[in-house]
């Protein structure tokens, strides 16, 4: 009797679960638990893509399949023919292609300009999802030697990757990659561990915490904007950092954001400069739609009660090329040609951050023609 109610219960148990991932789309602040099976860690505590993959990456609406090659690239990669150029492109989401097919993400479309300048060259994709240049450049050396690297893009996404940097901390559970505050949830609550795991646990959890979210989340991102000293609540446009005064604090008690950004930044491209040696390496900045919009700048800058007078556009961009190229880098800056690009919005997905096919592909022939020369 009593185990005929076990697997009564089991059944009912998986049953609806499984209805829950069938039905059940995970609200946009608790997507992180969507991807099970993608990231697995790695000896040195820093995550990586798993090898063989299948799946699916999706931005609001935006989805496409997802595979990972036996490199843990985005895609597998061609065996090596003489006189061919290897060129290792890392990043965030928008290296990855989040939302978009792999022959329309950017390591591709790059490949695909250049290949028309008459450069024989394999791009391979060492994008990852829901990082920053601390973690892209940790990636650029585990993969430089197995994809056997001659040169090096590091692309970092202006917005999103300055919260990155200001908090790296990272966690793989359950083959999902994790940043805070869910990172540290899981590490401290049995609740979170379950709610990562379960779709149908995770339901339960939003319900029980209503408009404040599970109470294990501790406030969710916008307590860690709090912690971490950036106005608002972490939203990824990144428009606080064009501020003239770089000693700015907008969180009472907490240090300015901005000299610890460009430190961390500065710390990372001094490991990539050493990694590559005499190889080349671009630092290609990568704006947001807040970035290249000037309406949307304006009105983002006022919705966190921001005074414009005192934020210069294009201010984060020279302050972070400056870091580059003070660690011996190339920095290229694709935001002033696609803000003269006619249908902004268009260049991006709905989040204003990942770059749509479209986006790609302007950017990809943009880059190739910077890079051309010094892959010939």
């Amino acid at each position: 009797m009593l185990t005929a109610l076990l697997l009564a219960l089991a059944f009912a148990a998986a049953a609806t679960e499984v209805a829950f991932r069938w039905s059940w789309r995970v609200p946009p602040p608790f997507a992180a638990v969507a991807q099970p099976g993608m990231f697995v860690p790695t000896g040195a505590d820093e995550p990586a893509l798993q090898a063989g993959f299948r799946g699916c990456s999706r931005v609001g609406d935006a989805v496409a399949p997802v595979a990972i090659g036996a490199l843990g690239l985005r895609g597998e990669v061609p065996a090596r023919r003489d006189g061919q150029r290897r060129v290792l492109m890392v990043g965030d989401g928008a290296v990855f292609g989040g939302g978009v097919e792999a022959a329309h993400a950017l390591p591709a479309r790059l490949e695909a300009a250049l290949h028309a300048a008459s450069v024989d060259v394999v791009v391979g994709n060492g994008g990852m999802p829901a990082v920053g240049v601390t973690h892209a450049v940790a990636r650029l050396a585990r993969l430089d030697a197995p994809f056997q690297a001659d040169a090096f893009v590091i692309a970092a996404g202006l917005g999103d990757d300055v919260f990155d940097e200001l908090a790296p901390s990272r966690t793989v559970f359950g083959g999902r990659l994790l940043a805070e505050p869910w990172a540290e949830a899981v590490r401290v609550s049995w609740r979170a561990r379950l709610a990562v795991r379960s779709r149908a646990a995770l339901w339960l959890e939003l319900q029980l915490g209503g408009d404040r979210g599970p109470p294990w989340l501790a406030g969710g991102v916008a307590a860690v904007a709090r912690r971490l000293g950036v106005p608002g609540d972490g939203a990824p446009d990144g428009v606080w950092c064009d501020a003239l005064d770089a000693r700015t604090v907008w969180v009472a008690g907490t240090e300015p954001p901005i000299p610890r950004v460009l430190a961390a930044l500065d710390r990372s491209l001094q490991r990539a400069r050493t990694a590559a040696g005499s190889r080349p390496v671009w630092f290609v900045l990568l704006p947001s739609v807040w970035q290249v919009d000037p309406a949307r700048r304006l009105a983002r800058l006022r919705e966190l009660g921001l005074d414009p007078v005192a934020h210069a556009p294009g201010l984060l961009q020279r302050r972070w090329a400056e870091v580059a190229v003070a660690a011996g880098l190339v920095a290229l800056d694709a935001t002033p040609m696609l803000a003269a690009e006619p249908d902004h919005a268009g260049l991006f997905l709905a989040d204003g951050v990942h770059l749509s096919a479209r986006g790609n592909e302007v950017v990809g022939r943009w880059l190739a023609a910077e890079l051309a020369a010094g892959l010939r």
